[in-house]
């Protein structure tokens, strides 16, 4: 089957008790059947299904026509607008009256994964490192057979159920990544993907502004393993202070992410390259730098053992993948700069830290980091023991940008400067003077875009683009 049928559609919403109305068929029908789904009108490709979702800054409803326009040919809308929706639409197309549009999303995309009951389901969620490990099993996978994934970061309750109505009767592997921005949700994802595997990288304090103690965090990563009946695999961190509990009282085998799990014998030459990884079978070279890229190489590994991926497969799906955007980036020009911008908490800065004390450099080590967002009551100390974290790591000047750690910070050592988030200015001029031969690091939240600072270091020039983003 190429793509779900618009009669399945409406049969699914209604035994759920979603559907509040018959489906309304305006115009002539294109298609009998949607090929994928999406909630931004932008992104619609022809035979898709659009999902109305209200929004803070804009209300998917408003754009039901230009989806339809677009290419789209079926829609869920909320029953309370359908008459509005209606009336703005001019193109062919089937809308289907729902309560809750993401929750119909949702729906069909569990339905939509039941009927394909042969793909193994590979689940990955953890404070840190999901991202980068999704990437290298979907990579390891792809090459033993046809594998289904979720692109980018489409881990939410509203991404994931996108990435699972990809999935096609030729898939023999499905790779999915689970986040979490609010309590009880990986227990609803895990019951949308019902993996096969399921994999936690770590706990660390990502989202303790949310749930209070990373205690917590880790009772709600371990919702991965909700749906396990007993012939399931969960593969949990090898130490940590949640590694025993994570792997107690679970449904099923439990592993943990080890050398020994991964079938590593010897990791040596780590550097700015990457690492070169011993296997049992032969040798891997990991082109991401890092321990932490280690860490998460030995995680996708264990993974492959568990389905007996080939080591062709492995070598090559390793082998392949390369930095992501924002990911523990090198850039060796003039100044080596590692561009990790893309998330921040305290446990991926210490590790930014260390990797920043061991890059080999004739000039200074310049750590310019970025504040820390979701950190609650824990805020204000988590950014003090960055600080000294850095200073005790050997570099040589910290820079840090953002009120919290400023504040945080208060009297300081001389080689530590504050930049506030009306400061950008000051930023870019202090970094354009930085000198050839130094090694900086840029570690911040996404909202902060440090990466912004690059091409100044670069090239030695200050152009100001617009101020910080403020927390």
């Amino acid at each position: 089957m190429t793509g779900i049928e618009l009669r399945l559609i409406a049969s699914w919403l209604q035994s759920a008790g979603l559907l509040r109305a018959e489906p309304q068929v305006l115009g002539t029908p294109v298609s009998d059947t949607v090929g994928s789904a999406c909630v931004d009108s932008r992104l619609t490709i022809p035979g898709c299904l659009f999902v109305a979702l209200p929004g803070e800054r804009s209300d998917g409803h408003s754009f039901v026509d230009d989806a339809v326009g677009r290419g789209a040919v079926a829609a869920f809308v909320r029953a309370d607008r359908l008459a509005e929706v209606q009336s703005s639409v001019f193109g062919s197309a089937t809308l289907y009256p729902v309560d809750d549009t993401l929750k119909a999303l949702q729906e069909i995309a569990r339905r939509w994964r039941e009927m394909h009951p042969d793909l193994v389901r590979v689940g990955i969620t953890g404070s840190n490192g999901k991202t980068t490990t999704k990437e290298l099993v979907a990579a390891m996978l792809s090459r033993s057979g046809p594998t289904v994934y979720s692109h980018g970061n489409y881990n939410s309750d509203i991404g994931l159920p996108v990435e699972l109505l990809r999935i096609r009767s030729e898939h023999r592997f499905g790779v999915f990544e689970l986040g979490m921005n609010r309590p009880g949700e990986i227990s609803e994802l895990a019951e949308l993907v019902d993996p096969d595997v399921a994999l936690i990288t770590n706990v660390g304090s990502a989202h303790v502004g949310m749930l209070g103690s990373r205690r917590r965090i880790a009772e709600e990563k371990k919702e991965i393993f909700s749906r396990f009946r007993g012939d399931q695999t969960a593969i949990v961190p090898p130490s940590g202070e949640f590694s025993r509990y994570l792997a107690s009282e679970v449904a099923g085998t439990v592993l943990r992410h080890s050398r020994s799990t991964a079938g590593v014998v010897r990791i040596e030459n780590r550097n700015l390259g990457g690492t070169i990884l011993h296997l049992r079978e032969g040798s891997v070279r990991l082109r991401l730098p890092g321990d932490h890229m280690v860490a998460n190489a030995l995680a996708a590994l264990s993974v492959a053992r568990v389905l007996n991926i080939p080591f062709d497969a492995m070598r090559a799906g390793i082998e392949s993948v390369e930095p992501m955007f924002g990911r523990t980036q090198v850039f060796q020009e003039r100044v080596t700069v590692v561009q990790d911008c893309y998330n921040a908490n305290p446990e991926s800065m210490a590790t930014a830290l260390s990797m920043l004390s061991e890059i080999p450099t004739a000039g200074r080590r310049i750590a310019i980091l970025g504040a820390m967002k979701e950190l609650g009551d824990e805020s204000a100390a988590a950014h003090r023991s960055v600080v000294q974290r850095a200073l005790s790591t050997g570099v040589d000047e910290v820079w840090l940008v953002g009120d919290e750690f400023v504040d945080a910070a208060g009297p300081s050592a001389e080689n530590v400067r504050g930049f506030r988030y009306d400061e950008w200015e000051d930023l870019e001029h202090d970094a354009a003077e930085i000198a050839d031969g130094d090694a900086v690091l840029l570690k911040g939240s996404r909202l902060l875009e440090l990466e912004r600072l690059t091409p100044v270091i670069q090239t030695g020039t200050s152009v100001v683009v617009g101020g910080l983003v403020r927390g």
